[in-house]
């Protein structure tokens, strides 16, 4: 049996990670404002501003996706394996937020909303395998 707790829960995280994408979008454009990026050249610039984008934006949309599919696990138990991929790349994204910003509180505040995503979504598949 899924347990109702787990999947609120699960969807307080998924709105955490939505709201982190989010800040992350709105500080990507907090250097271009205060001038702090006009060492790089324009070509690099973008690149930076694309890959800063569609790092919060990937946080975004996954967050979306996990909120729709924990309001249907408990009828589909087959949406586990989803929530469990969902789970891994954010988990993997959140290691990596770490190993390349040390330093960084919202890289460490990513590794841990996505590793206790990764939980929900592995403790997710164990309750549907039992159904």
């Amino acid at each position: 049996m899924i347990s109702k707790r787990l999947i609120t829960f699960g969807n307080s995280v998924a709105i955490a990670v939505m709201i982190l994408g989010l800040i992350h979008n709105v500080a990507t454009f907090t250097p271009m404002i205060k001038g702090g990026l006009t060492c790089l050249p324009p070509g690099n610039l973008k690149a930076m501003i694309y890959m800063s984008l569609i790092c919060g934006t990937s946080f975004i949309l996954s967050g979306m996706l996990l909120i729709v599919l924990f309001r249907k696990v408990s009828e589909h138990a087959f949406l586990s394996l989803p929530i469990l991929i969902i789970g891994i790349f954010l988990a993997v994204g959140g290691i990596v937020a770490v190993i390349c910003m040390f330093y960084n509180p919202f890289a460490w505040i990513a590794f841990f909303l996505n590793l206790i995503l990764f939980g929900i979504a592995i403790r997710l598949g164990i309750a549907c395998g039992k159904k």
